[in-house]
């Protein structure tokens, strides 16, 4: 074996046993910018009136979302990783394991949709720059029930999983599973897909706001009067739209990685598993306890890519596109 070689294994290894570098990382990265972003909600709602549009109604509740979906992963995922509080996760009910469940998955599908949104509506405020706010009076109320109903289906059923808790062969680290059968609901597989279908859809929006905005913005401004349009308003319209999509690629990151979830864990467990027990060779030469390690090395950067993508991102680049969110914020701190 190369010292290269060795190195990588040695990696593999780290990532696969060592939880507590991720979850660290996590924190040093989810604890800043979850404050930033709790700071923000409450002076956007404390300040409603200055910033009083759909947008910012849609980034508050996507921000909510997001933030509470924080907490949930801690006793979902996060302690369990690094085997806190064992004891006290035997205790509770097997229903309390299921919201658990279904509020990190609810959440994940949620925040896509609102991020569907917050697209649409930069994408129509480059192409109807002086209608867009009357219309999106009208479809706020509508795009925030599509966004929390059409979920449902797919992550309600996870109601009807029998949970356990799933204590790991250190006897330390836990994780909250479910027994599997056919019929159970596949909620892995489902998010995978929503994230190809958000993906696409958002990648779409994308290129329709950037085309929009080459060839409408421009004629739009031009022969209008100048206290209609004011060279203020287009920097902030510009900068709301750069908030948009590139905390769209944050969603993006994470939509990758739960794709890359579900095929390792399919690839990487379950398919070794059905090959061992039918004495067929293993995946691509690899042992059970090999293919386990990948999936592990993998799943176990959960934590601090959920925080990067869904809170970091978009809270600090909300800093950065919102004058009036610094003018607020340093008041505050003055």
């Amino acid at each position: 074996m190369s010292s290269a070689d060795g190195f990588f294994i040695s990696m593999i290894n780290l990532l696969a046993y060592g939880p507590i570098v991720p979850f660290v990382v996590a924190l040093l990265i989810g604890i800043p910018s979850a404050i930033l972003y709790c700071l923000e909600v409450w002076v956007i709602i404390a300040n409603f009136a200055d910033f009083n549009s759909a947008f910012f109604v849609l980034v508050v509740v996507r921000a909510i979302l997001s933030l509470t979906n924080w907490i949930c992963q801690f006793f979902e995922n996060r302690f369990g990783k690094i085997g806190l509080f064992l004891a006290f996760f035997h205790q509770l009910p097997e229903c309390a394991l299921c919201f658990l469940y279904f509020a990190v998955n609810f959440a994940f599908h949620v925040e896509n949709l609102l991020t569907v949104f917050l697209l649409l509506n930069r994408f129509s405020s480059i192409l109807l720059p002086f209608t867009y706010n009357k219309l999106w009076r009208y479809a706020l109320v509508p795009a925030l029930i599509v966004s929390f109903v059409l979920p449902l289906p797919f992550t309600v059923p996870i109601f009807s999983l029998q949970m356990f808790i799933h204590v790991q062969n250190d006897n330390v680290s836990f994780t909250i599973d479910h027994y599997k059968n056919e019929n159970a609901v596949k909620s892995s597989k489902i998010s995978a897909w929503s994230a190809i279908f958000f993906g696409i859809i958002c990648l779409l929006l994308n290129l329709a706001s950037l085309v929009a905005y080459k060839f409408r913005r421009p004629k739009s401004i031009v022969g209008q009067v100048q206290s209609n349009y004011s060279t203020n308003n287009s920097m902030v319209e510009r900068k709301m739209t750069i908030y948009t999509m590139v905390s769209f690629f944050g969603q993006l990151i994470m939509a990758i990685f739960m794709i890359t979830v579900y095929v390792t864990s399919t690839q990487f467990v379950e398919e070794p598993n059905k090959s061992s027990s039918n004495g067929q060779p293993a995946l691509l030469g690899l042992s059970a306890e090999q293919t386990q390690t990948l999936f592990l090395a993998n799943y176990n950067q959960y934590p601090w890519v959920n925080d990067l993508s869904t809170i970091a991102i978009p809270a600090w680049l909300l800093l950065w596109a919102s004058t009036k969110m610094r003018q607020f914020i340093s008041k505050k701190f003055q």
